[in-house]
């Protein structure tokens, strides 16, 4: 019962945990942020074909909380990566419960079958 009570922390110490805390039906969210309607789209934009990747971050935290850059992964048909590419988001912090939508385009990658939207980390620039 305390590792349930005490989730946030064990997720904050053993990440990997946090799948098995979601298998359980208790997500853990240590950013306080959570993505809702992502969309993708393609377009052309000056001749050639990009993905327009669209979505809302939404704040679950009950305090102001920094807003990280994205990352996007476009993968192809076996899940690997084939093109990544980052965002900053047109506001830096967010207060409770606020919104902030976000629109991207991204080149789009001849085998690409779909795209992964996450919050960049420190893993992703090789640093601890």
């Amino acid at each position: 019962m305390t590792l349930v009570g005490a989730r946030n922390e064990v997720v904050r110490y053993l990440p990997q945990t946090a799948s098995l805390f979601a298998a359980f039906g208790l997500p853990v969210n240590l950013r306080g942020l959570k993505f809702e309607n992502v969309r993708i789209s393609k377009e052309m934009q000056d001749g050639d074909s990009v993905l327009i990747v669209e979505g809302v971050i939404v704040s679950e935290a009950s305090k102001p909380v920094e807003v990280p850059r994205l990352r996007f992964a476009a993968r192809n048909a076996i899940g690997q990566e084939v093109y990544t590419s980052r965002a900053q988001p047109s506001r830096s912090v967010l207060g409770p419960g606020e919104r902030l939508e976000f629109r991207s385009p991204i080149p789009t990658p001849t085998d690409a079958t779909d795209v992964i939207v996450r919050f960049f980390t420190a893993h992703d620039s090789g640093t601890k």
